[in-house]
């Protein structure tokens, strides 16, 4: 689970910047850290913050009756 966020969060970054930087370097970690200990770290918490958003999203579905 830790490696699924942490390219979940490197997709969404690289994402972000307008695939301007290699997908490669992004998943890997080989780019400066701007707000956080690595850049590794930093793809997990976007990682993580991108994983509880869908599964409010889902909650909030399931409770409306949106989806069975």
């Amino acid at each position: 689970m830790y490696f699924l966020a942490q390219t979940i969060g490197a997709v969404i970054r690289w994402l972000l910047k307008g695939c301007k930087t290699k997908l490669e370097h992004e998943i890997h970690g080989k780019l400066p850290a701007t707000w956080g200990r690595s850049y590794d770290m930093e793809n997990l918490a976007i990682g993580m913050l991108v994983g509880c958003i869908f599964i409010a999203i889902v909650m909030l579905l399931l409770y409306y009756n949106v989806i069975s």
